[in-house]
């Protein structure tokens, strides 16, 4: 079967290659991603002996839950090297930012067992942490046969995910063989991997990592913006976070009403994918909508100021800064969930005590949301009108506005406490080898 899966593989690799050579063409370490996804890593990552711990964080929003992870692990155990890998450059890049002091990072090595092979001659891994749902059954095979323990942290399985691998659950159940343990976020994940092959016995609940993040640094142009806001007197402010193609159209009609309603209010529009914010600003451009570039701006709040005050629309064309870009607005709209791309996460803003508005396309955090929604900390619209008047209503209302605020904030301290959690098993992974305790 993995030598079907390789064939397969292959063949996609193949028709992909064009794209992937069009899609590195502007990287500034082209040479490096392409030495890397083959798995070959610098000389300096190879170790003379057994003890690494690999983790895998595919882009930004799996590299900031495991952050304080790998602190832990790494105050935990101080002897062991952490290296860390990625598909996405801007996961590295989130990485670079928030973990500067790992041993090494890397783009992650392509699902062939000769490339993976190369990577672990080099790491030599005693663990492999994947985080989420990277299910490459080439990376499983080989990390399992160097001798390293496998791990999936954080695991989750949206709706979609779920059903593709139902369907192949006589190779999945091969593939997960591989892994030692399971630790998921909810029992509806639990028993989603179980389903499509886990062993039971090897799929533990831990919570989610992402209820464990510390508040983003505001320091730079973040902190300018709030200055710039309070002395352009722009207010109501509201963020648009992570939208899809197709996503912004429905938020600027939404807008619409709210600049008739509030003449100084800003909308600040985050789209998801840095490939898409010229895209984005051309449709802004389209519409007559005054808007900025945060890539255009310093991180001086007076000049910022001077700036803001005609725009109705900051379009945040940057990377890392929007979980404390959420510090300064009023109201967050999070993306992904008026198309129907499954939703993002709601617990960044949620941090910062505001209130949260998602479409009805939240498959991938249904569980999350339900709870948002349980406490009366989000509201769930079904479209842009729904938006507009969620929105009106929310900026009318300062009391309600720190309600859910709140009540986001008490939802994040009840779930706290995976990190720790997660790291205790760890440790007692690698240093006694014994069956990690049950969570629960």
């Amino acid at each position: 079967m993995f030598f079907l899966y390789s064939v397969i593989f292959t063949l996609g690799a193949l028709a992909a290659a064009p794209y992937a050579l069009w899609r590195t063409r502007r990287l500034s370490s082209r040479r490096t991603w392409w030495h890397e996804r083959w798995g070959r890593l610098p000389s300096e990552f190879c170790q003379s002996q057994p003890g690494s711990i690999w983790i895998h964080a595919v882009s930004v929003g799996e590299t900031l839950a495991v952050a304080r992870l790998i602190r832990a692990l790494q105050q935990k155990l101080p002897e062991r090297k952490i290296f860390l890998s990625h598909v996405t450059p801007t996961g590295r890049e989130a990485g670079e930012k928030r973990l500067p002091l790992v041993a090494g990072r890397f783009y992650l090595p392509f699902d062939w067992l000769a490339c993976v092979s190369r990577a672990t001659a080099c790491l030599k891994p005693a663990l492999l942490l994947i985080a989420e749902t990277e299910l490459w059954p080439n990376l499983l095979l080989g990390a399992h046969r160097s001798g390293a323990r496998v791990v999936l942290v954080n695991a989750r399985l949206s709706d979609r995910s779920f059903r593709g691998y139902r369907l192949f659950r006589f190779f999945m159940r091969r593939v997960l063989e591989n892994v030692d343990w399971v630790f998921a976020q909810t029992q509806r994940d639990r028993e989603r991997f179980c389903a499509i092959g886990a062993d039971p016995e090897r799929v533990l609940v831990t919570g989610n990592l992402k209820f464990d993040a510390p508040l983003p640094e505001t320091r730079g142009f973040p902190e300018a913006l709030k200055q710039a806001l309070i002395q352009a007197q722009k207010r109501p402010v509201a963020a648009a976070a992570s939208t899809m193609a197709g996503e912004e159209e429905e938020v600027l009609k939404a807008w619409s009403a709210i600049r008739h309603a509030h003449p100084r209010s800003l909308l600040i529009l985050a789209p998801r994918h840095p490939e898409r914010f010229d895209q984005v600003a051309r449709l802004l451009a389209v519409r007559e909508i005054p808007f900025l570039r945060r890539s255009a701006l310093p991180n001086d709040a007076a000049e910022i100021a001077s700036q803001l005050a005609p725009a109705c629309v900051l379009l945040l064309d940057s990377i890392g800064e929007l979980g404390a870009v959420f510090s300064g607005v009023d109201v967050a709209f999070m993306g992904g969930s008026l198309v129907p791309a499954g939703g993002h996460n709601l617990l960044e803003p949620a941090q910062w005590g505001k209130p949260v508005i998602f479409g009805p396309h939240m498959e991938s955090f249904r569980d999350v949301a339900g709870a948002f929604l349980e406490a009366g900390a989000a509201i769930r619209c079904a479209n842009a009108e729904q938006l507009s008047s969620s929105l009106l209503r929310l900026f009318a209302d300062e009391r309600q506005r720190k309600a859910m605020g709140e009540a986001g904030r008490s939802l994040m301290k009840q779930h706290a406490g995976a990190t720790d959690r997660i790291a205790a098993q760890l440790v007692s992974l690698l240093e006694a080898g014994t069956t990690p305790p049950d969570p629960q």
